[in-house]
Formats: C-alpha cells, sequence, structure tokens
C-alpha cells in the first residue's frame, strides 16, 4: 500500500518537478551556453569568463566563480536554498544546510578524497576564498576531451532527482505506518485495551495496519488535490484511530462467537 500511495504522489510530482529541470535547463543555456566542456582543465561552462548564478531546482543554488579569487554568495542563497553548488575549473562543491546556520560540504578536488566539513553560515564565504586560493588549484583533471549539450545532463539530473525522491518518499511512507501502528498497538497493550478485546497485542497490531489502509488511500487523495491544512499523515492518522476501534471491536465479536459456538459431536 505504501508502494502504490507513493506511485498516486508521483503522478503529480513527476510532472512538476520535470517543468522546474526544463525552465532551469533553458535559463541554464541562456546564462552559461548551450555546451558543457570536460577536460584536464575541469569541467567548465561555453561561456566561462565571468561569475554567474542562478538558482537551481528544488530551492538550490549554482554559483560559478569563473577565475575570481574571491567568491560572492547572494543573499538569498543563504537564506534560502536548501543546498548550493559552487562551482569551477579548480574544483566542484556540494553544500547542504537544514537550518541554513551550518552547512555541510563536501569539496571535490582532481587526484584527490573528497573533503568533508560542517561549516558556520558566516565562515562559508571565507571557507570557499581559502580554497579558491590555494597555491596547488591548478591541477589537472582526469577527463577526456568532450562537449556535450547541458539538455542530456539536466535530462539525467531529472530522472535522479525523481529516482531518489520516490525511493524517499516510498520509505517515509512505510515508516510512518510502522510509526503510527506501533505506536497505538503499544498504548492499547498498556493500557490494557487490546486485552479487553480478547486480542493480543500482535493481533491488535495486525488489525490496525489494515484499519490503516483506508487511511492511506484517503491520505494520497488529500496530497493529490492539495487540500488546504491536511497532509497526508494527518489524514492517515485521523482515518487510521477512526478504522481501527470499529475494526477491533468486529475482530473482537469474530472471536467470541467462534468462542461461544456449539461443541463438536
Amino acid at each position: 500500500m505504501s508502494l502504490l500511495c507513493t506511485m498516486v504522489f508521483s503522478l503529480r510530482m513527476f510532472p512538476q518537478m520535470s517543468r522546474e529541470w526544463g525552465a532551469f535547463s533553458k535559463r541554464y543555456i541562456e546564462v552559461f551556453g548551450r555546451q558543457i566542456e570536460f577536460s584536464d582543465a575541469g569541467i567548465r561552462p561555453e561561456e566561462e569568463q565571468r561569475p554567474r548564478n542562478m538558482p537551481l531546482p528544488r530551492s538550490g543554488y549554482l554559483i560559478y566563480t569563473a577565475r575570481e579569487s574571491k567568491i560572492t554568495l547572494p543573499a538569498e542563497a543563504l537564506s534560502t536554498a536548501n543546498y548550493l553548488v559552487v562551482w569551477n575549473s579548480n574544483f566542484i562543491a556540494f553544500a547542504v544546510s537544514g537550518d541554513r546556520k551550518q552547512w555541510d560540504v563536501v569539496l571535490r578536488r582532481p587526484y584527490r578524497e573528497d573533503e568533508r566539513r560542517r561549516v558556520e553560515r558566516e565562515n562559508l564565504a571565507a571557507y570557499f576564498d581559502e580554497e579558491l586560493n590555494r597555491p596547488n588549484s591548478g591541477e589537472s583533471w582526469p577527463l577526456g576531451e568532450s562537449q556535450i549539450h547541458a539538455e542530456e545532463i539536466f535530462r539525467v539530473a531529472n530522472f535522479l532527482s525523481a529516482a531518489i525522491w520516490f525511493v524517499g518518499d516510498l520509505v517515509v511512507n512505510f515508516c510512518l505506518g510502522l510509526i503510527c501502528t506501533g505506536f497505538f498497538a503499544g498504548l492499547a497493550r498498556l493500557t490494557g485495551a487490546a486485552t479487553a478485546r480478547g486480542l493480543s497485542g500482535w493481533q491488535y497490531w495486525q488489525v490496525g495496519v489494515y484499519a490503516g489502509f483506508p487511511g492511506m488511500l484517503i491520505g494520497c487523495a488529500v496530497e493529490v488535490l492539495d487540500v488546504p491544512i491536511l497532509t497526508y499523515g494527518i489524514a492517515y492518522s485521523l482515518a487510521l484511530v477512526i478504522y481501527w476501534l470499529p475494526a477491533a471491536l468486529a475482530c473482537s465479536r469474530d472471536r467470541q462467537n467462534d468462542a461461544g459456538g456449539p461443541p463438536a459431536a
């Protein structure tokens, strides 16, 4: 059921992500040119003479430093972006932040292991300035001479981001079901509600799993229709509680009827 719900969500998310990457691809071509060049000098845009920056899909920011010795981090990138990509011919860095006060940076240079560091927001520009001014920054990259259309790269990026989203959403939906049903089943076990209905803790949890299926479908409808205030998690939790009680009572009555049937001849 978690897989089914994720597939339903994807009917809305995949076209949205595709539109975002398509718009970004067009904007990238306007700013950087149609080709991306690979060589031992690094990965460079077709128009490489001046530093530029632009938003990325899913609340990111691309910053190209060209041959400058200092980086300019736009204020909106630090305040609104979930991730940054800093790009020049000497290194490529990815910075990710949950609260934007600290950034987890992964920096890649030729022939070296990736450098990982956590940097405070106010020190992020200084960190990249230091990298830009390293005396050994002219090392060559192990890349053959080639040119690739930007549209092809962003088409692959769209596919990868969609795949990552799909797996992540599937895991979240599945774990949400385990957590909600496990919590309520444990609570019923501690309070004696499950025993009072003639069910073991395991049986009570199984009832909750099946009782949650309608809630998962209702949550799907809420997400797809983009209902205000409600989310998948809220709709699922509310429906789970509403369906679980009558389902547990029905199972309890069935067990009592089976136990009180006529004796075998």
